[in-house]
């Protein structure tokens, strides 16, 4: 039987947002057992708490960003990614900017930081979300699929657009050790042309060859890649961490085709609405067997 976790003791980083360009301190918390997984914005006191959990994703243009009302926390996938990798279900994390910081583009930061706090063991059991039915989201012609499984694959496919990636495709069986093998070092990455459109935006402002893999037209501008097929996977990290989003694991063959964030959330969301569906109904009470009224024949007196 898997139990609920948390972290042992608080552990900190700090730096620069991808988005933002913002500074911040995030402060990994222990939390008890049931609270999932909630972000603090200590930048603003008295601002609400917010959940990570699918009803409050507010925009998932080029990260996933979480509200509660008017307060936001930005780029959240890579953290929970390593949350999800770990286990670790119950957290508070307390950021001092809006923007979880992108360190080195992976989840193997926080992988580092969640094994420094150590991992405290629940005697709460934790049960995943079986997907009972098979479940498909489109947007054109990207696509995002789950069916039931007995244990979380991911089988994602994506076109480029790049003469020297022009499209990459994985399939990973998911558990903590592939997940922090193979993984977790992953890096965010964009294409050179796309920057100064996204800049325009307000977007990757952060962004560096230090917290990036950059691609221009004759290839990768960093000095090497940490794996030859790294940009797929961490479309991989992307997905985990945005499934995440669900608070518990997940027992499904997930595939993907062209996907984002958008579907990511999109699927996570569908996934939830199936499982509640087939929690109330296991949970309905038996309808209760009445015979009909009958209404009696009128006797006659001669007959008594």
């Amino acid at each position: 039987m898997s139990h609920q976790k948390t972290i042992l003791c608080p552990v900190r980083c700090a730096g620069i947002g991808l988005h933002t360009g913002r500074e911040a301190e995030l402060t990994l918390l222990p939390a008890p057992p049931g609270s999932g997984i909630v972000f603090e914005r200590a930048d603003l006191p008295g601002a609400p708490l917010i959940p990570a959990r699918p009803e409050h994703v507010v925009d998932v243009h080029y990260a996933t960003t979480l509200a509660a009302g008017d307060v936001q926390v930005r780029t959240v996938e890579h953290l929970l990614a390593a949350l999800s990798g770990l286990g670790v279900d119950n957290l508070r994390v307390r950021l001092t900017g809006p923007e979880v910081p992108i360190l080195d583009g992976s989840a193997a930061p926080f992988v580092s930081l969640l094994k420094t706090a150590g991992i405290r063991r629940y005697l709460l059991p934790k049960t995943p979300i079986w997907v009972r039915r098979p479940i498909t989201v489109r947007a054109g012609d990207r696509w995002i699929s789950a069916e039931p499984a007995g244990r979380l694959v991911v089988d994602y496919a994506m076109t480029f657009g790049h003469a020297k990636f022009p499209a990459q495709r994985i399939v990973l069986t998911l558990n903590r050790e592939t997940f922090i093998r193979e993984v977790a070092p992953s890096r965010t990455f964009g294409f050179l042309r796309d920057v100064q459109a996204l800049w325009s935006q307000g977007l990757a402002l952060g962004g560096s060859l230090e917290n990036a893999v950059v691609i221009g037209e004759e290839g990768v501008l960093n000095e090497t890649l940490r794996f030859e097929d790294e940009m797929i996977r961490h479309k991989v990290l992307d997905l985990i961490g945005d499934l995440y989003l669900l608070g518990r694991p997940l027992k499904a063959k997930v595939t993907a085709h062209g996907a984002g964030h958008a579907l990511h959330a999109h699927l996570a969301r569908e996934i939830l609405r199936q499982h509640r569906a087939a929690e109330a109904a296991a949970t309905a009470p038996e309808p209760a067997w009445e015979l009909p009224f009958l209404t009696p024949e009128p006797v006659s007196p001669a007959a008594l």
